[in-house]
This record gives C-alpha cells, structure tokens and sequence, in this order.
C-alpha cells in the first residue's frame, strides 16, 4: 500500500487502513492476491496515463487545426484557443497526479481542487462571450446568473486550496517540532 507523502514525495507514517491493509496483504493467501490487484491497478493506470497524454496531444492538434482553419474573428479565436489550452492544463493536472500516485506517493486533494478551479475558468470564459452576443434580457439574465453562480465555486475551491495548502503546513513535522518547542 501506498505511504501518505509531503510535497517532496518522502513516505510519512502508515494510515490506519494501510496499516490494516499491510497486515491482510502479509497473511498467507491474500498477498499472492493482492500482488495480482496491484499489477492491474498499474497496468490500468499506465493505460490511464497513455490515454491522457494521447488526448493532450489530440487537444492541442485540433486546437492547431482551429487556429490555421480560420473562419472566427480575432477575439473568438483568442477566447478558443485560451479554452482548449486551460483544457490541456486540466488533462496535463490529472496526467501528473496519476503518475505521482504510480510513483508510489499517494492522491493529494490539491491536483483535483486546480482542475476544478481550471474548469470552472474555462466556463467563466464561456459565458463572458456569451454575454457580449446576447440580445435577449431573458437570456443575459440567466447568462449573468450563471456568471455569478461561477464566481462563487471558483471562490469556494481558491478557499479550499488554501484551506488544503494552510493545513498541510500546519501539519508538516518541522512545523509540528518547531511549534513544541517554542
């Protein structure tokens, strides 16, 4: 099982369950088991990883195609290309976060709020130049709505990567050390 991890990848001290799951793995029958589990589990990741590096690559050729294509004025294009590009930094997030967990560290909450937040940017873009076309009031209001609704989770997740970020520091042994003894 998979040692919780700091920023610098340095195993910390087993959970509960992984100190429960170790001790399962080493009873005699379920460690071959458990050897076979974890093989898929990389082999699927690996597939994972594949499949997000093929599909970064994918993004940013169809994103060339777009721009040399033409058809959209200047600002359109901008507004595309800085769509795809937040979308290929999305893909890129979960690419690094399936290759740390591979690694041997283990899932960090932080990756997922950055994709939210990348995400929830991308949609603020979307409705920003929906808004600048709109005609109709009915349809700017729900737009303008939408607008505010969007703000708000990306408030909401930029709180939680500082709560997450504040935390993990609060929590690091040097600071844990350097608070007891003062």
């Amino acid at each position: 099982m998979n040692n919780p991890t700091d920023r610098s990848g340095a195993p910390g001290p087993p959970s509960a369950a992984e100190a429960v799951a170790h001790e399962v793995a080493h009873t005699p029958g379920n460690s071959r088991l458990l050897a076979i589990l974890v093989s898929a589990e990389h082999g699927i990741l690996y597939l994972v990883s594949l499949a997000l590096l093929a599909l970064g690559v994918g993004i940013l050729v169809l994103l060339t195609l777009t721009i040399v294509q033409g058809g959209a004025s200047g600002a359109e294009k901008i507004i595309v290309i800085l769509e795809e590009l937040l979308l290929v930094l999305i893909v890129m997030e979960i690419f690094v976060t399936v290759q740390t967990h591979l690694a041997g560290g283990r899932l960090q909450l932080e990756p997922f709020i950055i994709v939210g937040i990348i995400a929830i940017i991308r949609h603020l873009l979307s409705v920003v130049v929906r808004l600048t076309v709109s005609v109709n009031p009915t349809e700017s209001r729900q737009q303008l709505t939408e607008l505010v609704i969007y703000a708000g989770s990306a408030f909401i997740l930029v709180a939680a990567l500082a709560l997450a970020r504040w935390s993990r520091l609060r929590l690091t042994p040097s600071a844990a050390g350097s608070s007891a003894s003062g």
